[in-house]
């Protein structure tokens, strides 16, 4: 006798919050803050309105899960491929170029961090995740420039203030860019940050910012 297979089989706990991440990414994607809605996300994975509270209990939970998946997955990819650096400096320009690519640098994906961005003022659940995952982008970028720093022969340098100034270079580049793709081209970006890095190396950051670390 052949066994009957199962008509409906349940969706594991965590495979059901995956699609709903994906859904609220898409959905933010697509509508901007206006996707910050469980209406609109509901429909984005086809799903009740009930489902999504039954795993989230607020829409706030729900987006920061969505906003970590997205961080981490990306401080994820430029650690690895940064990695590949024969040298700090060549790992820096690896960071650097990478942080442009056409799966990071593009208006969707820019649209959807400045929903994030706007919302961790505003939330404790937001601001708890870009506590970690800031400090995931802080912590490669002080590894790297404390090396070339020691390779440069510099001077005792504040290296988590650098690491600060060269993230907050891109995080400011990526938000203009989201606002007017037409002010800087890929590639003048991409030259900013490669000329902030050669300013470091030669050390203008060390005699401008000479503040203890803490």
């Amino acid at each position: 006798m052949v066994a009957r297979v199962p008509k409906f089989s349940r969706i594991q706990p965590e495979m059901r919050r995956e699609e709903l991440v994906d859904a609220t990414l898409r959905c933010l994607a697509q509508h901007g803050h206006a996707g910050v809605s469980v209406r609109k996300i509901a429909a984005a994975a086809g799903v009740s309105i009930g489902l999504i509270n039954h795993y989230y209990p607020s829409v706030d939970q729900l987006i920061s899960h969505a906003y970590e998946k997205l961080s981490g997955g990306i401080a994820a990819h430029l650690m690895e491929v940064s990695a590949g650096g024969a040298t700090p400096r060549e790992s820096l320009s690896l960071f650097i170029r990478e942080s442009f690519g056409p799966g990071i640098f593009d208006p969707p994906m820019l649209g959807v961090w400045v929903v994030f961005w706007s919302m961790v003022r505003h939330s404790a659940d937001m601001q708890a995740v870009q506590q970690r995952t800031y400090a995931q982008y802080r912590q490669v970028l002080e590894r790297y420039l404390g090396d070339l720093a020691g390779d440069s022969g510099l001077p005792p340098v504040n290296i988590q203030a650098a690491a600060t100034a060269l993230n907050a270079l891109l995080d400011g580049l990526w938000l203009t860019w989201c606002l007017n793709p037409k002010d800087f081209s890929v590639e003048e970006g991409i030259a900013m940050c490669e000329g902030w890095v050669d300013a470091f190396a030669a050390g203008a950051f060390a005699a401008r910012l000479n503040i203890p670390g803490r």
